[in-house]
């Protein structure tokens, strides 16, 4: 059964959607940063109109802030643009072997650039937060650390420069006018079996159980593993959170699949930590170029980190054994 296009999916729906320049004076001011909206499919759903309606929901997001980004510039729109644009790539990964073509392609590279953009102005803002909740207290008093954060502000403006310039700029808009058409045409090659009524669940059922045992293949050990395997252990629960909440309407037992998502989201949470740390090492790495006047506060710094990284050994372990223990709710 043929069910109608999702919002923002029509052809004529395509030049307003995807004009991200800030809007007039005279005209209200965007509302606030906005989280995705759930996505709701239907049980008679083909594996096709799952992924009209889960795409569409990335790109939603996405516009739905870009406005808000032009207009103040909050720290929450970046995140939550660059939140939409992961998703819409975990969303084209969990649909590839069902749906492939040239233009789910194209837009997974174009999302994954735009999102590198909007990454570097994001870790400046997480950087600035973790000094002010962490070493920021102790350190406010020492000349170093006004000359550490007088550093960080440059590059953290210097990033917002290019982050509204790539959100404004005639790629980010091509790129978000190109994928509305295809979703509106389904300019992909469909397995044969992708189109049947209410496949949707069966397809959704097992993506979920691949993304599940791929996190926990990765996490095995997880106390024990480098940054860079924590990484993709983050990875790997960032995609299966996405996969739950794009499928979770598919079936019954609702509040089983949002304490799924919400304890995955706990995890992901707490080994962000560490990639923020690994991260703010980079930022001062740059940062230290600037000289012996802001050495004093970033060695603090580094240390401060290397003692919360180290505490949080026992919180890997407790985190694995609660991934284990999750039971999934398609099942």
């Amino acid at each position: 059964m043929e069910r109608p296009a999702p919002h923002g999916v029509l052809p004529e729906a395509i030049a307003p959607a995807v004009d991200l320049r800030p809007e007039p004076a005279k005209r209200a001011k965007p509302a606030g940063p906005q989280k995705a909206r759930p996505v709701k499919l239907l049980a008679t759903d083909t594996v096709e109109d799952a992924a009209v309606c889960v795409f569409s929901s990335a790109l939603d997001h996405f516009e739905g802030n870009a406005p808000v980004f032009l207009a103040d510039e909050p720290a929450e729109s970046v995140h939550q643009m660059r939140v939409a644009l992961r998703r819409l790539r975990a969303a084209i990964g969990t649909f590839r072997h069902a749906l492939s073509g040239p233009a789910l392609a194209a837009a997974r590279d174009r999302a994954k650039t735009l999102a590198s953009t909007l990454g570097q102005a994001r870790n400046w803002d997480v950087f600035l937060d973790m000094l002010a909740e962490g070493p920021g207290e102790t350190l406010k008093d020492e000349a170093s650390y006004e000359a550490l954060l007088a550093a960080i502000e440059t590059r953290r403006a210097k990033a917002y420069r290019a982050a509204r310039a790539a959100v404004e700029g005639p790629e980010a808009r091509a790129f978000l006018a190109d994928f509305r058409e295809a979703i509106a045409k389904r300019d992909w090659t469909a397995q044969p079996d992708v189109r049947e009524e209410g496949s949707a669940k069966d397809f959704a059922a097992a993506a979920l159980t691949k993304l599940r045992k791929r996190v926990v293949k990765k996490a095995k050990g997880l106390a024990e593993l480098t940054p860079e395997e924590r990484h993709q252990v983050r990875i790997a629960l960032k995609k299966a959170r996405y996969g739950a909440e794009f499928f979770e309407s598919l079936f019954p037992h609702v509040e089983d699949a949002e304490e799924f998502s919400a304890a995955l989201a706990k995890l992901q949470d707490g080994l962000g930590d560490y990639n923020d740390m690994e991260t703010a090492n980079t930022l001062l790495d740059e940062v230290d170029a600037e000289g012996d006047g802001v050495l004093r506060a970033s060695g603090f710094v580094r240390g401060w980190f290397a003692h919360a990284a180290q505490a949080g050994a026992a919180h890997a372990k407790k985190s694995e054994k609660r991934l284990r223990k999750l039971e999934p709710f398609w099942e």
